[in-house]
């Protein structure tokens, strides 16, 4: 953990460079494990999205938010609440209209994308949450945080608070890529818009680096 005092706030007006495009989507089931499948079936669609600055997000949540899991199995059963999101430049957005109507086919199940929705500015909120940020499995949690502060601080970003949380692979063909979830906290608003803007560490298009608003510490404590 990296904690510093609290900071005053300043006035801060959203831009509108990046924003999440979202989709409803259809599928019985998932792998846990579905990141760069996901990637994968996606860029096959639209390969420039690894020419532009693009995310896309991982589409599982934490049990108990309408999704179910069956981790023996590796699996879990999207809800109609469940979105696939991906994070790109507006001038953009409009080049995912081919997207609806298709199905991607994600390991041995198909997620048939229904609609696209009102797209998602990014947030102000002074609580940012990445799931996974790409680092080496060998680091300790101290070194993690120690070169998190060090590319946050490339991006024009001083931390003040920071917490290091679970660990996880993603599986691909060249070999598991480790990651660990961050939570950033008392970032101004400005900070706020540029991390979730540029992100931090390499392998957005499998999720990675992408962070996200959180009402409050604790709502990140089970993810």
């Amino acid at each position: 953990m990296y904690w510093q005092e609290d900071i005053k706030e300043e006035h801060f007006t959203v831009p509108n460079n990046i924003k999440d495009a979202v989709f409803n989507i259809q599928c019985k089931a998932l792998p846990i494990d579905h990141s760069y499948l996901l990637s994968e079936s996606l860029v096959k669609l639209l390969p420039w999205l690894k020419d532009v600055n693009a995310g896309i997000h991982d589409i599982s949540v934490a049990d108990g938010n309408g999704w179910e899991q069956n981790r023996n199995a590796g699996l879990f059963y999207p809800s109609r609440r469940s979105k696939l999101l991906i994070r790109m430049p507006s001038d953009k957005l409009n080049k995912l209209e081919s997207l609806i109507n298709e199905t991607l086919t994600i390991g041995d199940y198909e997620l048939t994308i229904t609609k696209q929705l009102k797209s998602k500015p990014m947030s102000n909120m002074q609580i940012l949450f990445a799931k996974n940020v790409a680092c080496k499995k060998e680091l300790s949690e101290q070194e993690f945080l120690e070169i998190s502060f060090e590319q946050l601080t490339k991006i024009g970003i001083k931390a003040k608070k920071m917490l290091a949380g679970l660990e996880r692979d993603i599986s691909t063909p060249e070999g598991k890529i480790h990651t660990r979830s961050l939570m950033l906290a008392n970032l101004t608003k400005s900070e706020s818009v540029t991390l979730q803007e540029q992100g931090i560490g390499d392998f957005r298009l499998l999720g990675c680096g992408l962070f996200v608003p959180q009402k409050d510490i604790e709502s990140v404590a089970a993810v």
